[in-house]
């Protein structure tokens, strides 16, 4: 199968997972409709003598129904730095040289959450993810490629502590002057709930190199949320890479506003 049949047949895949006959469930659903603004700021060298800098505000919107969660992130991006290929946010970037900035790649995730059926087992959540080629490559903001893969993540709650780790795998759509390869992912780390509206937490990231150029990305993130009030929440992190594909620094926040309880549905009598 062509490589951009098959990302089309991937994100088909991971998009179809949505739950039908919602209205028809026996018992009422959970319901969460998040949304939230980001700002993302990552500096570094990449392995070269020069700095690249990037800038990255997500726009994200994720509709929790029962087991069930969708989302959708329409980002903005600015990049300044040499011509290259970098790890940027979500998987590689054809950068070229000086500044560039504009519509990032929108991305779509969907996941299946599995709570665990003997007290010593993890949760289990699911994962499908699709990158959409909406950065433009000719700028230096993309690879002009779908991306897309799949993820699990295992979490376990021991009263305020909650260790989890995550493994993928991801496929890199490649263009005549980008060979990219497919690539594993992961993740471990653990978060500790210090006050009812405040965890803390570490997290260990780790992307295998996706060509010989880029180097495989390895950061440590200490990071914090904060929940507001019974709507808004804010989230909080930092990054220090520890290998020649991450940016040297980063650091993050992020502010969500959530409505529970909603009806998408009109119910049957």
């Amino acid at each position: 199968m062509p490589s951009q049949w098959r990302m089309w047949a991937l994100a088909l895949i991971c998009l179809a997972c949505i739950p039908r006959s919602v209205s028809a469930a026996s018992e009422p659903l959970y319901r969460r409709l998040k949304l939230s603004l980001g700002y993302h700021y990552s500096s570094g060298t990449y392995g070269t003598s020069n700095t690249t800098e990037t800038m990255y505000v997500p726009l994200t919107a994720t509709l929790d129904i029962g087991r069930w969660s969708l989302q959708g992130t329409v980002p903005y991006l600015r990049i300044s730095g040499p011509p290259g290929v970098v790890q940027g946010p979500n998987g590689p970037v054809q950068t070229t040289s000086g500044q560039a900035d504009g519509l990032g790649d929108i991305l779509a995730r969907g996941s299946y959450f599995l709570p665990p059926v003997r007290d010593w087992m993890p949760f289990i959540e699911l994962i499908g993810r699709v990158k959409f080629p909406t950065a433009s490559r000719s700028a230096g903001l993309g690879t002009g490629e779908f991306d897309a893969g799949f993820e699990t993540e295992f979490s376990w709650i021991v009263r305020r502590f909650t260790p989890f780790f995550d493994v993928g795998y991801r496929y890199l759509g490649s263009s005549p002057s980008l060979a990219l390869d497919n690539v594993f992912l992961g993740s471990v780390g653990a978060t500790y709930w210090v006050l009812d509206p405040l965890n803390v937490g570490l997290l260990l990231d780790y992307r295998q190199a996706a060509s010989a150029s880029t180097g495989e990305r390895l950061e440590l993130v200490p990071f914090g949320t904060w929940t507001i009030d019974k709507h808004w929440s804010a989230d909080i992190y930092v990054t220090a890479g520890l290998a020649s594909g991450s940016p040297d620094v980063g650091t993050g926040v992020q502010i969500g506003y959530a409505l529970s309880g909603f009806s998408l549905f009109a119910e049957r009598p």
